[in-house]
């Protein structure tokens, strides 16, 4: 089983249905909240993300307080040892904070939803668990997003003294690399991602690259063309040595896939 890349940015909690595509812009701040949904819940949470959480993103999207919302749910890891079940994220237009009873309110009168902040709270912490909320500023993104995408997820462990010269390897070499994987029709995008909050150097990661696949089985599929492709975009890099470089950069920390269930974009 092969991976290569994923994720970065969120807020909020679930939801099911939305717009076709959407395009993270660059540079930009995103929360990220992880949910874990409590015990007989998954398809009470699945309509509540999509009756009151999407409804409630849309609100705040066309209010103009965040540009974009997804919501994704796990497919690797699942179960009771995994963490997230749900990952909510929110991209912000300016900078990034919290979803506080003022923007709440709203954005659930915008919706036209007859609750109150707290109704959606209570309803939201009866089905599931909020684990963390993290703070990252996307630092490159190619290709578009869609509904039904997988997200494929490399958690990196980067110390202070490699983090700059890792992002100028990850934007020199590996941007490039991923155009052309777009440009081929082999995946739909790609994202790298620095933690901003919390941070520090004894947490697990500190960025997070992310490779988008159309199905499933584009994420296992082999990639025999890989060299080609590496000669094509770099003729003047050596595979092996420019590939040595990147290892001693960063140590993956762990790699995770999702699913985009919702997208929710500007209503048109």
């Amino acid at each position: 089983m092969r991976f290569t890349r994923f994720l970065a940015a969120a807020l909020v909690a679930a939801a099911s249905l939305a717009p076709a595509c959407s395009q993270t812009p660059t540079p930009g701040y995103h929360t990220v909240a992880c949910f874990k949904v409590k015990p007989d819940n998954a398809a009470a949470f699945h309509k509540f993300a999509a009756d009151e959480v999407h409804k409630i993103a849309q609100g705040r999207v066309d209010s103009g307080e965040i540009s974009t919302f997804y919501l994704l749910r796990a497919v690797f890891p699942q179960g009771q040892s995994s963490e997230c079940d749900y990952v909510a994220v929110a991209i912000f237009p300016n900078m990034p904070h919290l979803l506080g009873n003022e923007e709440l309110s709203a954005a659930i009168k915008k919706s036209g939803l007859s609750i109150t902040p707290e109704d959606y709270v209570n309803h939201r912490n009866s089905l599931a668990t909020l684990i963390f909320v993290d703070v990252f500023q996307n630092q490159a993104f190619v290709g578009m997003v869609k509904k039904g995408d997988y997200f494929q997820v490399n958690y990196m462990r980067v110390s202070d003294a490699n983090m700059g010269d890792y992002l100028d390897w990850e934007k020199k070499v590996w941007k490039p690399l991923a155009e052309a994987y777009l440009k081929d029709g082999v995946r739909t995008g790609w994202s790298l991602n620095v933690r901003v909050l919390p941070s520090g150097s004894d947490l697990p990661y500190q960025a997070v690259t992310v490779d988008l696949f159309p199905s499933l089985d584009a994420v296992f599929a082999n990639d025999p063309q890989f060299y080609e492709r590496f000669r094509k975009v770099h003729p003047d890099k050596e595979l092996g040595t420019t590939f040595e470089q990147y290892e001693k950069l960063r140590a993956r920390a762990a790699v995770k896939l999702f699913v985009l269930e919702d997208l929710v974009t500007a209503s048109k």
